[in-house]
């Protein structure tokens, strides 16, 4: 099984280096552990916002932190903080969440004995293509005068957040993710150890072959008919296209939205 070890090895053998590390958190000293050490957390979150990958994807109950007035949660604007206009509802942005993907309803469980409390909203499921999904926006927001947090509006009730979990370990990832990892990590390693910009070229063009490799691969795992737009993308396009406003979603195999810096100022690369 791989870990953040072997993975920070393959990435040295991807690039030539001739030593290997023993220990990356805490590194071991070296100046290879030092650099992967450093460039670790911020190459993986780079590469895991590059698109909606499957292995670091999770689904959540989002727990409410604010309402407007005149909402079941919030009658008369007293019992809950007010979010700000025109969004009714403010919910608690998901601690391990790198990046939210799009929100979906929750269905209150029904066992036939009573009314489910608010029942106002959820009839529907208006994240599927006949009703484009649903809007919402991420922004810091004060729920007192000291408690100001970062949190997801929207005018969903009961909602859940689909989304991007920040888990830089490798034992969750796919192969091919796995993969695309050691490349992007070798390609950000050659001008900290090497300064060979041919290799540091050669090592980006790897990279990007494995990103979208992975990408293709990630993109296959489910129901696809090719005779017309799928379900699943017009979900993840919102209904709008390729819309990137107001929370609406990019879906995952649009362009916008997945790009790598690569370094050396050598620009960044899409679809």
């Amino acid at each position: 099984m791989a870990d953040q070890l072997n993975i920070a090895n393959r990435a040295l053998m991807a690039v030539g280096a001739r030593g290997q590390i023993s220990s990356l958190n805490p590194s071991d000293g070296s100046v290879e552990g030092d650099h992967i050490s450093t460039l670790w957390q911020s190459t993986f979150e780079q590469l895991a916002r590059t698109a909606h990958w499957n292995c670091l994807g999770s689904q959540v109950t989002l727990p409410l932190l604010a309402a407007a007035m005149g909402t079941p949660e919030n009658p008369d604007g007293l019992t809950l903080p007010v979010p700000p206009t025109p969004w009714l509802y403010a919910y608690s942005y998901p601690s391990d969440c790198l990046d939210v993907r799009y929100i979906v309803p929750s269905y209150p469980a029904s066992t036939g004995l009573s009314t489910p409390a608010f029942p106002v909203n959820v009839a529907a499921a208006s994240w599927l293509p006949t009703g484009g999904q649903i809007p919402f926006k991420v922004q810091k927001v004060t729920l007192a005068p000291a408690t100001t947090l970062l949190s997801i509006l929207t005018n969903q009730q009961l909602a859940q957040a689909v989304y991007t979990v920040n888990d830089s370990n490798p034992a969750g990832w796919d192969s091919l993710f796995q993969e695309a990892m050691v490349a992007t990590l070798g390609a950000f390693l050659v001008p900290a150890l090497s300064l060979d910009i041919p290799l540091m070229d050669r090592c980006v063009k790897q990279a990007e072959m494995a990103i979208a490799q992975a990408r293709i691969r990630d993109g296959n795992e489910g129901v696809t008919n090719m005779d017309h737009s799928p379900d699943w993308m017009q979900a993840r396009y919102g209904g709008q296209g390729y819309n990137l406003g107001f929370g609406y979603g990019n879906g995952f195999n649009s362009g916008a939205g997945y790009s790598m810096s690569w370094p050396g100022g050598g620009g960044s690369f899409g679809d």
